[in-house]
Formats: structure tokens, sequence, C-alpha cells
């Protein structure tokens, strides 16, 4: 998978066609590839157009989408409860740890 930080399109969307598309993510195929750019396919996200993988091979495009719809999809939907996290602490434990490392008890 060509997984990166995400990077900007730079503009020159006339050069890609949409082959799939949800919610979130946007996959692409460069209308001309090689030599003029250096891969054929890529996935964008629909946020923002940031470019999040790419390949030049259709199939292993094709798995970046399914993982990226199995995995990335639900923790974009998760949202993170410090309430909920935090309530589950046992301040006291806590506190003797802290004391215990940084007095060396």
């Amino acid at each position: 998978m060509a997984f990166r930080k995400p990077t900007t399109t730079l503009g020159g969307l006339i050069w890609w066609d949409n082959i799939s598309q949800n919610e979130y993510f946007i996959i692409q195929e460069h209308k001309v590839g090689l030599p003029v750019w250096p891969y054929k396919y890529r996935i964008t996200m629909r946020e923002n157009r940031m470019e999040i993988a790419n390949s030049n091979d259709f199939q292993e495009i094709s798995m970046d989408w399914e993982y990226l719809k199995k995995y990335a999809v639900p923790q974009i939907e998760d949202k993170i409860d410090i309430g909920k996290s935090v309530k589950d602490i046992d301040v006291i434990s806590l506190i003797s740890l802290i004391s215990k490392i940084t007095i060396g008890i």
C-alpha cells in the first residue's frame, strides 16, 4: 500500500477521472499516466482533496480502497469521549505511582 501523509493535489484536476467514490474518499485515474505522471491511480479525501494513496496497479489501489472503507471510516465516525476515559482512572493509584517514581519511595 502506498499510504502516506496527505499531500495536496496541486490543482490539475482536469487530468483525473473519478472511478469510484463514497462520502469520504475518491479513487481517480490519471488520463495519461506514465510518462507524464509517475502513477496512474490515486485516492483523495473528499473533504479537502488531499491525496492519501497512489499506485500504478489497479488491484493495489482497489485493496487500498477496501482497507480505507473498513478501517479508516469507523475511526472517522468515532468521537473521543475524554469524560468516559477519565472516569475509569483510579486517581489514588495514579498519584501513588507518580509519587513513587518522582520521590523514589
